[in-house]
């Protein structure tokens, strides 16, 4: 920036020759590792590791800059090279160790995606270049994944920008017949790699979004009603401002959590669609599933109106989207769904789930103008969820009094996969406690620090569960 005050960044032939040297610095590092080829060795070169990061970083900030100041300096530049070394680079943390320099590296594509690139421009670096087409869809998972592990004490903060930024980018390369081929391909290979992790943290941040999204748009209504009464002229001056400075902040805490959960919900929507029930959601459906519930209620239920807001715009809330981004990412998953693990998840979540759920859902699906085909799969799903919630509850009856040992602690319901915490020593079923874990990541009874790698399967008591199921002469 000071460049700019300078004049400096405004020489449009200066700019041009400081990328063209850049991009020649580029193209040596990479030939210090063999060329701009994947895949690198595991080991990096020393020669590579002992160059100074600013090498790197002064590139990546050119790029960066240049495209936001002076776009028309790209003008008859070849960016191949550099997208080349961002392919290559931003998903190795063993060849550039920071992870903020890796991320800047996606920065960069995001300015390169909005510059003022021409469109045959942009299509030949995104859709034209040979690593960007085999790799660059499987190298945005992995640093989307990685932003959960900085160890930065702003990491939680920066992890949703950070999304933010490459899911914008994953969303174009959707709309590109090769990318996409590459999303599905990554998505079947990898079900129990990167992927799962890449799914995992979407659904987990949507959750989380629209969990804080929701609880901050009740409070700042109460706020906003507080404020327009009489009796707030009669408030004392100082605590008029401080709720007035809370009130904005609830209004950008709304809009971002609300911008990036209805991204987060549009990828799960359009790629749930053609990457239909994989294994990889199977272990996770009676973990999110709970979640899916209660914020279909929220937004259907009775108490539906606390979330209208008088300027939805304003705050980029549209509960007509949610609602039916929603409820498409439960449609896609029902159609690879056999077995009906899915309709079953459905209906053994005992917060959320109920008979009207589903039916006040379409009520309002039909009066928003959702498509029929989507309304009709939604109704079935409900019909089988809600034979399956009957099936469950006739088995329970017919077991008869269940010893409280095999009850999970916290819902009271018959355990299916026990495990031990670690910490507190408690046994509880696996999916309640992976549930918690989605936005907690403490052991429920004595806070203590827990993630789903920690639990200890109780091996013991689930053969006493399952000798109990047959002696009652039921088979799970």
């Amino acid at each position: 920036m000071h460049c700019y005050d300078a004049q400096i960044l405004k020489d449009e032939i200066l700019v041009q020759q400081t990328i063209s040297f850049y991009r020649l610095m580029v193209v040596w590092l990479g030939g210090l590792i063999g060329g701009f080829k994947m895949r690198l060795p595991s080991t990096c070169p020393i020669e590579f590791a002992s160059m100074p990061e600013h090498f790197v970083e002064d590139a990546m900030e050119l790029l960066i800059v240049a495209s936001q100041l002076i776009p028309k300096a790209f003008s008859g530049v070849l960016l191949d090279d550099f997208m080349n070394f961002i392919v290559m680079f931003m998903a190795c943390p063993e060849y550039i160790r920071n992870p903020y320099l890796r991320l800047k590296m996606v920065q960069v594509l995001n300015c390169l995606m909005y510059g003022s690139q021409s469109s045959a421009a942009l299509a030949m670096l995104f859709e034209g270049h040979k690593l960007s087409l085999e790799y660059l869809v499987r190298n945005l998972l992995k640093p989307y994944v990685d932003i959960e592990y900085t160890g930065s004490h702003t990491q939680f903060n920066d992890k949703f920008s950070i999304r933010h930024s490459i899911a914008e980018l994953l969303k174009y390369l959707w709309q590109v017949p090769s990318h996409r081929n590459v999303w599905r391909q990554v998505a079947k290979e990898e079900e129990k790699g990167v992927y799962l992790n890449f799914l995992n943290f979407l659904m987990n941040d949507s959750i989380y979004l629209l969990d804080e999204g929701f609880k901050t748009i009740i409070e700042h209504k109460q706020l906003e009603a507080e404020m327009n009464t009489a009796a707030w002229s009669h408030v004392p001056e100082h605590e008029r401002k401080e709720k007035t400075r809370l009130f904005h902040s609830q209004e950008n805490i709304i809009r971002t959590n609300m911008i990036f959960a209805n991204e987060d919900l549009s990828i799960l929507a359009f790629t749930s669609e053609q990457i239909t029930a994989p294994s990889y959601s199977r272990r996770w459906l009676k973990v999110w599933q709970a979640c899916w519930n209660y914020f279909l209620l929220q937004l259907v239920g009775r108490k539906r109106n606390s979330l209208k807001l008088t300027e939805p715009e304003k705050y980029e809330s549209d509960p007509k989207q949610l609602i039916k981004q929603i409820v498409r990412v439960y449609a896609h998953l029902a159609r690879g769904d056999s077995d009906n693990i899915f309709a079953a998840a459905i209906s053994n979540d005992g917060r959320s789930y109920n008979d009207q759920l589903f039916s006040s859902a379409v009520d309002v699906l039909r009066r928003i103008g959702e498509d029929g085909r989507v309304i009709q799969e939604f109704i079935e799903l409900g019909s089988k969820a809600k034979d399956a919630a009957s099936e469950a509850m006739d088995v329970e009856a017919a077991l008869g009094d269940i010893p409280d040992e095999f009850l999970d602690p916290i819902q009271y319901t018959l355990m299916k996969d026990p495990a031990i915490l670690p910490s507190s020593r408690i046994t509880i079923d696996r999916p309640v406690i992976q549930r918690h874990l989605l936005s907690n990541s403490t052991d429920p009874f004595n806070r203590s620090h827990l993630t789903a790698d920690m639990l200890i399967p109780d091996i013991e008591l689930k053969a006493k569960i399952q000798e109990f199921i047959r002696s009652q002469e039921f088979i799970e």
